[in-house]
């Protein structure tokens, strides 16, 4: 289920293993003529489940540049806010979880905070989501700079600095959220982490800022996405600040 690098990294591999020549198939597999022998698929099992241990036990870190994209990829075209990200910026973020996962996650956040409450923490990182969906439309994180970890604030205000240079808006408009989930709950060092899922839609489109000529998008279909979104606060502390975005699926399908 990877994208990305990851994916073609795997693909490759996956790749060569199945349709290489016949010297390959025969020197390791023990078999004449071109496909895949026995030790091919020992190897491919045995990577199969050590990339799912190691993809379940070990949470992305990755810090620094990402890619977001809107309905085009971010790299190089203009559009592309937090509600249609087609690549993801992490500071923390980890994969789902079952629901039992979760409830000991809480469970965790709990013996610091015994007055934690999931409800009223849904509430509070939908209106988040509002807030910085709204801070994208306009340019600025003003008002929300404690709201976002210092990575994801050093990353909006380049890319907002490059939407002025290039003078484009890129408008989220109509925002409808359909579901909070939370996906996975955890401890690291001395911060709490939460990550959501979001299912929502929205109108997104990119216009040019003196004159109003639409770039990109679309003003009157909504795009619908889900995106999981990762929070952070320190122990012992209130604040939930936004650390990772990433989108689950690639947004294809569009309202009636």
């Amino acid at each position: 289920m990877m994208q990305g690098i990851a994916g073609g990294i795997a693909g490759g591999l996956l790749g060569s293993m199945l349709f290489g020549g016949t010297g390959h198939a025969a020197s390791r597999g023990g078999m004449g003529g071109g496909g895949i022998g026995l030790f091919e698929i020992l190897i491919l099992g045995l990577l199969a489940y050590l990339g799912y241990r190691f993809y379940r036990s070990r949470r992305a870190r990755a810090v620094g540049a990402g890619l977001f994209g809107s309905s085009t990829n971010f790299e190089g075209n203009p559009g592309g806010g937090p509600g249609v990200f087609g690549g993801s910026f992490q500071e923390g973020h980890g994969d789902t979880t079952t629901d039992g996962e979760v409830e000991r996650g809480f469970q965790q956040i709990r013996s610091s905070d015994p007055g934690f409450n999931e409800e009223r923490l849904k509430e509070e990182l939908q209106d988040l989501f509002f807030q910085i969906q709204a801070a994208w439309t306009n340019r600025s994180l003003k008002g929300i700079e404690d709201k976002i970890t210092g990575k994801m604030n050093e990353f909006f205000v380049n890319e907002f600095d490059s939407m002025k240079g290039k003078g484009i808006l890129n408008s989220l408009e109509n925002i409808a959220v359909r579901k909070v989930e939370p996906t996975e709950v955890w401890q690291e060092t001395d911060k709490d982490y939460v990550t959501v899922l979001f299912t929502a839609s929205l109108l997104d489109y990119t216009v040019d800022e003196k004159t109003g000529t639409l770039i990109s998008g679309d003003k009157m279909n909504p795009v619908k996405f889900l995106e999981f979104w990762t929070f952070c606060r320190e122990i012992g502390t209130r604040q939930w600040k936004l650390s990772a975005i990433s989108q689950m699926v690639e947004p294809t399908e569009r309202n009636t």
